[in-house]
């Protein structure tokens, strides 16, 4: 009764339930997740310290029924040696779990003592079967949309300890949701780290689909995020474990939040903090799991608005920089991947381009060609053979040192055998233009010892513009006025055995005085940030590199698809490599290249 404040003119009084029937309904009929009502099962099961859980779907008279058995601690015993049903049915919203003492409560998750009403969302009939002193078998009935309760002792007995729940028969709506498949699924993500922390094991049997079932928690198959595993709050630490699933692709199931190993949200988003980047960009999947966390009591989905919850988005906001920076390597590392496989790609198509179009006119990079193997014959890809009866021996060349096969020292002064190659060096020579070029020839035999008696030297142009001088026995120079090249050819001669050998000298316009003899091939490439430039590329000649700008608008649009990335960054290979072999053509000549470039590779990109 409201109690009159006269001075003020106002009246308190305390709030009360007007009707229990009526908050019973709402209470019962706040959980809609069928799935959800059976892991609430479950999770009883599991505070009742049980060792093995079984769920078991069957089918009676036509009707499905779902059974959950548990070996557990049972329920509490009356005075009379009988479980006390009554307390159960009488103390609706207010569990017996509240009472236990601190090492009790541990590992316990119920408190508001309406898991049981659940059942609503499941069947028409809830039974409960526990066991007396002596093991006498007694039995608690709740129906659907009823408050009245019946509790009678069952014939038989079951073993002291351990509760049998039947739900049936379930729902029209129910039956096809509660499956042994989807149940395996739900508890799996649902009771992973209880069913981890715990030991407990929890089989469904699926008599209606004739299949039996263990539940595994649920292992996260990605890499782990470099980002702290434990954040501390006033109200106990948060437990952080996320992960880039396979492939990052963006297809991340979300953050779950837990409470003590059970699943509460299954996406942190659901949270309205964290409905932005990087939370929204589901590009990581893992758990936050925090104790102290109050949850909703109809629904066990929801999170209580108060200062605990405040303390989790704090904690959790406090690793946002970690996360991002940790998407950032991601992103970089998986960029090079990416970018090694396209160069492989970019470098044949242009590899096979280049060896189609004139080798005189694109001379900045060397291409390896089967011909360029010492002593082979250029246009067959033969080994050179004597004139005379039969040498057909060859020497292999590694064209980063060859002069260190040709002049190696042997251990044993052994004598050399008859002339079988010959070989020039350097393999991979460029000169400005005019300047000389000074090549020098060996002779070997079958087994590389350097052959010098008898042996006489021919030298001459093969091809090209360009001018021999001071030739003498092993050497020769040459020099040209004109860009291009010049392929010099040698003829070793020993009695009957005759070997050639053949390199081209490139003459140059611009080149750095570092590369003369070095060989140059298709250079690689290197993304590098720029904001606000409008350069899409540019080649670095000393390090042979093309830098491409990855922040310009056509590099982050080429990245939609793959192929689309893969067709761009070909263009500006196309584009650099005709700029480095023609810097002084006209712009339509330029042009001209570039069509008869993109031509060659376009299949291949």
């Amino acid at each position: 009764m409201a109690k009159s404040m006269k001075k003020r003119g106002t009246s308190t009084g305390r709030l009360r339930i007007g009707s229990q029937r009526n908050a019973i309904n709402i209470i019962a009929s706040s959980q809609t997740h069928p799935l959800k009502a059976v892991c609430e099962l479950a999770e009883n099961a599991i505070d009742a310290r049980a060792e093995h859980v079984q769920l078991v779907r069957r089918r009676t008279k036509g009707q499905v029924y779902l059974e959950v058995v548990d070996d557990g601690n049972g329920i509490v015993l009356t005075e009379d040696g009988q479980p006390d049903f009554a307390h159960i049915a009488t103390h609706v919203c207010d569990s017996m779990k509240r009472h236990l003492n601190g090492q009790e409560r541990t590992g316990v998750h119920g408190e508001y003592g309406i898991g049981l009403l659940s059942f609503w969302s499941l069947g028409e009939e809830l039974r409960m079967v526990s066991a007396g002193e002596g093991g006498n078998s007694y039995e608690m009935l709740l129906k659907r949309g009823k408050t009245n309760y019946a509790v009678r002792p069952l014939r038989g007995q079951m073993p002291s300890g351990g509760t049998r729940v039947v739900v049936g028969p379930l729902l029209e709506s129910t039956r096809n949701i509660v499956t042994g498949e989807k149940l395996l699924r739900f508890l799996a993500a649902e009771l992973r780290d209880r069913i981890r922390n715990t030991g407990v094991k929890v089989q469904i049997v699926d008599r209606v689909s004739r299949k039996n079932f263990i539940v595994t928690p649920r292992e996260f198959e990605g890499e782990r995020v470099d980002v702290p595993q434990k954040i501390s709050t006033s109200f106990g630490d948060v437990l952080v474990e996320l992960y880039f699933p396979p492939g990052n692709t963006g297809s991340g199931t979300g953050i779950a939040v837990c409470k003590d190993g059970t699943r509460v949200l299954k996406d942190i988003t659901e949270l309205g903090h964290f409905e932005r980047s990087p939370w929204s960009e589901q590009r990581v999947e893992g758990v936050f799991d925090f104790v102290a966390i109050n949850l909703a009591p109809g629904t066990r989905q929801g999170i209580v608005p108060d200062e605990r919850l405040q303390a989790f988005i704090a904690a959790v906001r406090s690793i946002e920089p970690e996360l991002i920076t940790a998407f950032e390597n991601r992103d970089q590392a998986e960029t090079e991947a990416a970018s090694r496989q396209i160069l492989r790609q970019v470098h044949r198509a242009f590899a096979n381009a280049l060896r189609e179009l004139p080798s005189n006119e694109y001379l900045f990079f060397d291409l390896p060609k089967p011909s360029q193997a010492l002593g082979k014959n250029p246009s067959s890809g033969e080994s050179s053979a004597t004139e005379g009866p039969g040498m057909l021996v060859s020497v292999d060349s590694d064209t980063r040192g060859e002069e260190s096969v040709l002049e190696q020292k042997e251990l044993l002064p052994l004598e050399p055998g008859p002339l079988a190659a010959v070989g020039i060096t350097p393999r991979h020579a460029r000169r400005r233009l005019s300047d000389n070029c000074r090549l020098t020839a060996k002779a070997v035999d079958e087994n590389k010892l350097l052959v010098s008696d008898g042996v006489d030297f021919i030298w001459k142009i093969a091809e090209g513009d360009g001018t021999l001088l001071e030739v003498d026995a092993g050497n020769c120079q040459v020099t040209s006025s004109q860009v291009g090249q010049v392929l010099i050819d040698v003829r070793a001669v020993q009695s009957d055995n005759v070997v050639t050998d053949q390199v081209a000298v490139k003459f140059l316009e611009n080149i750095e005085k570092n590369e003369g003899d070095s060989g140059k091939g298709l250079p690689s490439y290197r993304l590098e940030p720029e904001h606000g430039k409008p350069w899409r590329s540019r080649y670095d000649g000393k390090l042979n590199e093309i830098i491409i700008n990855s922040v310009h608008p056509d590099f982050v649009a080429s990245r939609t698809t793959g192929a689309k990335h893969r067709r761009y960054v070909g263009k500006l290979y196309a584009k650099e490599v005709v700029l480095i072999n023609f810097p002084h053509e006209s712009p339509s000549e330029v042009m001209e290249r570039l069509i008869q470039l993109t031509l060659r590779t376009e299949d291949v990109l």
